[in-house]
């Protein structure tokens, strides 16, 4: 088991996209040959215009300049967003078996909870954790991990969470478990924090 790290890529793409377009399989070519042994993607259920991307970084990567942001690789990325500016969170995880259950899960929950500028997440760091914890509580949760964006100045915590079906969050949701940890965290919510469901397709190599 080695660490990883999740990059979540998300784009908003145009209404002709097609999940299997030749550049979108090119890109995946391009980190499969950096040593990613694991991708994932799929359009969000609520709004088939946003395309979901997640990559697992290995720790010793290949082609260590996929990461640059002025690299050619990430400008050939940004050209599958309409604006030519899609949102990534870096997330380091100790291994893939940490999130895959929720990756490969028939629905995948991406919760982005953004901490306001005054807030930061030592001080809410119990809440942050007990409120994925609690969702081994729920009915038909399937694994996961929540952990830090590295590029974020720690503002956005997010969380990988595996359900059988949409129904079965909306269930807990509605539960006094789930707004326990909820409650004392929305006064600390900042304009970006959501949740994405999607079911994705995963590519290993």
């Amino acid at each position: 088991m080695n660490p990883t790290t999740l990059e979540l890529l998300r784009f908003t793409v145009d209404k002709s996209f097609s999940l299997v377009a030749p550049a979108f399989a090119n890109l995946r070519q391009t980190v499969k040959a950096a040593g990613v042994k694991e991708q994932y993607y799929g359009l969000t259920d609520d709004d088939m215009k946003q395309l979901l991307w997640v990559i697992e970084w290995p720790q010793k990567i290949r082609l260590p300049e996929l990461l640059d942001e002025s690299s050619k690789f990430r400008q050939q990325v940004n050209t599958l967003d309409v604006n030519s500016k899609p949102i990534s969170w870096l997330v380091p995880f100790r291994f893939a078996e940490e999130v895959r259950p929720a990756l490969a899960a028939p629905v995948c929950e991406f919760a982005h909870i953004v901490l306001k500028e005054t807030s930061r997440p030592g001080p809410i760091s119990e809440s942050l954790h007990k409120t994925f914890t609690d969702c081994y509580y729920a009915a038909g949760f399937t694994g996961g991990n929540w952990g830090i964006a590295t590029n974020s100045n720690d503002s956005v915590c997010l969380y990988v969470l595996g359900w059988e079906s949409r129904e079965h969050h909306s269930e807990f949701s509605k539960s006094a478990l789930f707004h326990v940890e909820i409650d004392k965290l929305e006064p600390h919510y900042a304009p970006g924090s959501m949740g994405l469901f999607s079911k994705l397709t995963q590519e290993l190599s």
